[in-house]
């Protein structure tokens, strides 16, 4: 099985004043397609400095890292910004939704911004928006909807760029535990038809969804 995201000794470390903090000890990490990946540790353990690292958000301050065997540790930002938009889609904690749009426009967004025209934005909006079981409520405002539709809604969001690499933050973390079990089981069955599915969270009750589990504390990263 071919990595899409490979980090190799890759480490973060962030200088204020006289003081070097290690946000990420060196580590090299593996992502593959058709697997869900949790990324789970304390508050301020460095979760979210491995996911924007895997993102291509933020630069390593030492290693390498590799989108789909491509080494982009050196890119530009605007040309990292445009492998974001072609690969890499993004669900965040609070949804992120435009409120005055509704659920399709929304999910639209994306290929607006890439030039599609908007036919095709639209088709392949609804398209992704069936993927998560809401094309009945694509006409809704984000206010008509339930936390959890938003959820799967930005997850459509994520998906309509056809991307093959879904980083969630802390997805569940607004939810109920209904709607959690929904948007993890959507998650699950997005991971199954091929793509790359990496979640960050603390909440051990996801667990049960993972192909694998990363841990990440005081800047250390293992796997068990």
């Amino acid at each position: 099985m071919e990595a899409v995201v490979t980090l190799k000794q890759v480490k973060k470390v962030y200088t204020t004043g006289d003081t070097d903090i290690v946000a990420l000890d060196t580590c090299s990490i593996e992502i593959f397609q058709e697997q869900l990946t949790l990324i789970m540790g304390p508050s301020g353990s460095g979760k979210t400095t491995l996911l924007s690292l895997i993102g291509c958000v933020i630069y390593p301050s030492a290693g390498e890292v590799y989108i789909h065997g491509e080494n982009v540790t050196a890119y530009s930002e605007a040309k990292l910004a445009k492998i974001r938009l072609r690969s890499i889609g993004f669900v965040f904690q609070q949804f992120n939704l435009i409120k005055p749009l509704s659920a399709l426009e929304n999910v639209m967004q994306p290929l607006l911004l890439n030039g599609s025209s908007n036919k095709e934005a639209r088709s392949k909006a609804e398209e992704a928006l069936g993927l998560v079981q809401l094309l009945d409520r694509k006409n809704n405002l984000p206010k008509k909807l339930s936390g959890g539709q938003q959820q799967r809604v930005a997850i459509a969001r994520a998906l309509v760029t056809d991307s093959r690499i879904i980083l969630c933050d802390e997805p569940t973390a607004s939810l109920d535990a209904v709607s959690a079990k929904t948007v993890m089981e959507e998650l699950h069955k997005l991971a199954r038809s091929g793509k790359a599915i990496i979640v960050v969270t603390h909440d051990s009750r996801l667990k049960e969804f993972a192909d694998r589990i990363i841990y990440v504390d005081e800047g250390k990263v293992t796997e068990k």
